[in-house]
Order: structure tokens, then sequence, then C-alpha cells
């Protein structure tokens, strides 16, 4: 059974290459499935003009890059990447962990990871590049604070209308109205080896309901 979904950042994926097999150790002994984004790689995606579907599919195969570079780092994963939402179902039946990307256009991977842990009923662990949910972008305004805690309703408040292909804020608006609508528990950290091992101890933003 699947306790833990973790959304985690293609950039945090492409920091950690040269130690990929150290950070695949980090996961908990425990049966999980990883969503990979796009991170760096989302600059292919951006750097075409036109069909915002056909820029998504782009995309899409640069997160399942990083979750098969993942998977193969990793001892007990399900040997392929799933492409389908039945796809996952089957990977997490055979009791090793689930490793994937992005499924179809106009979900970033955060939304498919939200999808995931509400489909399996797990946790939502959100592992990103800051610790949590601030109310300013904390590399440009060093005033900024982090919320230990925020409401669904205050985190819609601002992810609003930031689900543009390729740029995403620390979690986007689909994501989060499926936390809402299914009550995921969810946590925003940073994706350090400490904390994605133990999450539930990270410096984070607990989204409550």
């Amino acid at each position: 059974m699947v306790d833990k979904v973790y959304a985690v950042g293609g950039t945090v994926i492409q920091d950690n290459l040269d130690r990929i097999n150290e950070f695949a150790e980090a996961f908990p002994d425990e049966q999980i499935a990883v969503v990979t984004g796009a991170g760096k790689l989302n600059r292919y995606q951006t750097s075409v003009e036109g069909n915002n579907g056909k820029k998504d599919l782009i995309g899409i195969k640069a997160t399942r890059l990083h979750a098969q570079t993942l998977l193969t780092a990793m001892e007990e994963a399900y040997p392929e990447v799933p492409e389908r939402p039945v796809d996952v179902q089957k990977a997490a039946a055979s009791g090793q962990n689930v490793v994937m990307g992005g499924l179809v256009p106009g979900y970033s991977t955060d939304a498919v990871a939200a999808t995931i842990a509400e489909l399996l009923d797990a946790e939502l662990c959100i592992a990103t590049t800051v610790d949590g949910v601030y109310t300013d972008d904390p590399e440009e305004n060093k005033d900024a604070e982090r919320f230990e805690e925020m409401t669904v309703e205050e985190l819609l408040d601002i992810t609003s209308g930031s689900n543009e292909p390729g740029i995403y804020s620390v979690v986007d608006e689909a994501a989060v109205r499926i936390i809402e609508r299914s009550k995921i528990e969810t946590k925003i950290f940073k994706a350090s080896k400490e904390n994605i091992s133990n999450p539930a101890e990270a410096k984070g933003t607990d989204i409550i309901h």
C-alpha cells in the first residue's frame, strides 16, 4: 500500500544527478510513489510558440526522463514509468515503489502527484527548492515570511492563475483544487535528503482543511 506520494521538482533531480543513488536511498523504507517534474528542461517547452498542448507533450517527456533516471537508481522500484492512471494502479499493486512523470497535457506534475495521492488514498509530500510557502519570493525578498501552516483557501488565493505551461509557482492551482476536493494531507518542504526521509519532521508548510 502506498503511504506517501512525493512530488519532486525536476530541478531537484538535476541538482542531485551526481549523487542520484544516494538521493534515491533517502526515501523512507515504505512503499511510495514519486512524481518528478521537468525542472530546467522546461526551456525546451517554453522555447517554442504556439499550441500549448503540444508544448505540454514536450514537458511530459522531460518529466519521464527524470522519472526513469530516479527509478533506475532505486533498488525497490517498479521497472516501468506509468503513463496512465491504470498503469499507476498496476504498478502500486506490485508492492514496489512507483516513479513517474506527467500524464496528460494541461496538468503540472504537482497536479499529477495530487491526483495519484487521491487515487491511492495517500499523503502528499511536495518536495521543492524552497522550504515551504512564503508571503513573497524568499530569494528576492529577505523579509518574506514562511507559513508553518495555511488553509487550502489561503493557498488557492496565492496560486490562482498559475497554469501557464512550464511556468509554475511552488504548487499550482490545479493541484490545490485536487487537494481541496479530497482533503489530502499535504506538506510542502525543501527537498533535502533528511526531509525526504522524514517529512513529518521537516520544516515546511502544512496545508490544513
